[in-house]
């Protein structure tokens, strides 16, 4: 058996990779060692070599994972321009962030440090091959630990590329090592004493396996999951600039984004000038060739999620929902998915009980902010919400409402180095990015000296 990256656009097969053996984790703990006794400003200054090596190569990156997984190339090379923005907030600010924090105590002195926790383990998804990975490598490798990393299969040749950066810009050997594993191996792995951790970013079918894994062996996780996401716009907002945010949120990646909002609940007075606008740019959205400067909207990764993402969108429509298409038509036997809006979803249909991962905005109708919140926290997940209104003092008020991790009032959900990023419910436990995820993975210890 063997890992297999096809191009989603063409349906070629670019690469076969074999499963490596199982990973030799003497070699890890290894580096562990020597890795953790360098400060944090000499782990920075290696880590500032390989943000380097990648913005060197951003091209050749940015095309490698458009090849492998179809999203344009434009947002490919803002994916990688992203990465940078991580090397450059942890470089400046884990020297602070990981320091002894001193703690006025009956001691004579007393204090919190920070220390690494050894080998983590990460498995990381294929629809950003690049951000995902270092979002959490970053931040881990900083605080003085090693990691290694199984990709998703799909993305092999994202994974190669970036063992080979790590190599290039002469990081210490073990300290990242990606493995192209068996479930069994990944299993195994996670099993293993010499591992500390496990980071994983990607479906909750998945995430509950390593999750309960990670719990059976002790391990601290970190499980980032699916969601599906509330676009809430109320009487009063600006319909022009809510219609561009639901256009973008929905259209990243061509809709294959955990945080992009999904379900847009709309107040009935607003509803009619924010479903006929949407229609009308959802219609004009460029499908096609993701190397083009022109495309908006690529193929979906794979086949089998094209076929999932139309089943849903046929399903949902059998259940009462009304569809407005673009004008592409999505060729048949394709990894395409013809970009819809759907009026009328209501609870129980599939587009509202379901994460969609495509390039699909389901409309739900509502009398007022009470029944949005209720309908937005109607849902097993909990990533992210947007509010869209013109009283922001009132919006800030119905924050606490919303079951989710995330909350962006008059902006679309995304995620930034500075700002914690994770969900609550379905969507997951811990945090990544910012002083809280730079600490999801380091023992937090007490001293206490008489």
């Amino acid at each position: 058996m063997k890992y297999q990256s096809v191009n989603p656009f063409s349906g070629e097969v670019i690469k076969e990779f074999p499963f490596d053996t199982f990973p030799d984790l003497a070699i890890s703990l290894k580096a562990f060692e020597k890795w953790r006794k360098l400060t944090i400003n000499e782990r920075g200054i290696q880590l500032r070599k390989l943000a380097d090596i990648l913005s060197q190569r951003k091209d050749q990156y940015a095309r490698i994972i458009t090849l492998e997984m179809g999203k344009p190339y434009r947002e490919s090379l803002y994916e990688i321009n992203k990465v940078l923005t991580a090397f450059d907030y942890y470089i400046a600010q884990a020297p602070s962030m990981l320091g002894q924090e001193m703690v006025a105590t009956a001691a004579s002195k007393s204090y919190i440090s920070f220390e690494p926790l050894g080998v983590i383990f990460s498995v990381m998804p294929w629809n950003f091959p690049f951000w995902q990975v270092f979002r959490f490598a970053v931040p881990s490798l900083i605080a003085g630990n090693v990691t290694i990393l199984k990709h998703a299969p799909s993305v092999s040749l994202c994974a190669q590329a970036i063992e080979d950066a790590f190599r290039d810009a002469g990081i210490m050997d073990g300290v990242f090592r990606k493995f192209y594993l068996t479930n069994e191996d990944a299993a195994a792995l996670i099993a293993s004493p010499g591992v500390a951790g496990v980071s994983f970013t990607g479906s909750d079918q998945t995430g509950s396996i390593l999750a309960s894994l990670a719990g059976r062996y002790i391990k601290k996780s970190v499980i980032e999951l699916g969601g599906n996401d509330a676009f809430i716009v109320l009487d009063g907002a600006d319909i022009d600039m809510a219609v561009a945010g639901a256009v973008k949120s929905r259209s990243i990646n061509s809709g294959q984004s955990c945080n992009a909002a999904k379900r847009f609940i709309v107040a009935d007075a607003s509803f009619d000038s924010f479903r006929d606008k949407l229609v009308k740019e959802v219609a004009a959205l460029a499908v096609g060739d993701p190397m083009k400067e022109e495309t908006q909207i690529g193929p979906l990764a794979r086949r089998d999620l094209a076929q999932k993402v139309n089943q849903q969108i046929a399903d949902t429509i059998a259940q009462g929902a009304k569809p407005y298409y673009n004008t592409f038509q999505a060729p048949a036997d394709s990894n395409f998915v013809t970009p819809v809006v759907l009026e009328n979803v209501q609870p129980g249909m599939r587009a509202f009980e379901e994460e969609i991962f495509g390039p699909v905005w389901s409309l739900v109708r509502v009398r007022d902010v009470n029944e949005a919140i209720k309908l937005a926290n109607q849902s097993q997940y909990g990533l992210g919400a947007s509010i869209w209104t013109d009283d922001v003092v009132a919006a800030e008020k119905w924050v606490p409402e919303l079951q989710t991790g995330n909350v962006f009032i008059n902006d679309i959900v995304k995620s930034d180095a500075k700002l914690p990023f994770g969900g609550v419910k379905r969507s997951g436990f811990g945090r990544e990015l910012s002083e809280f995820g730079l600490r999801e993975f380091v023992n937090i210890k007490t001293v206490f000296i008489h």
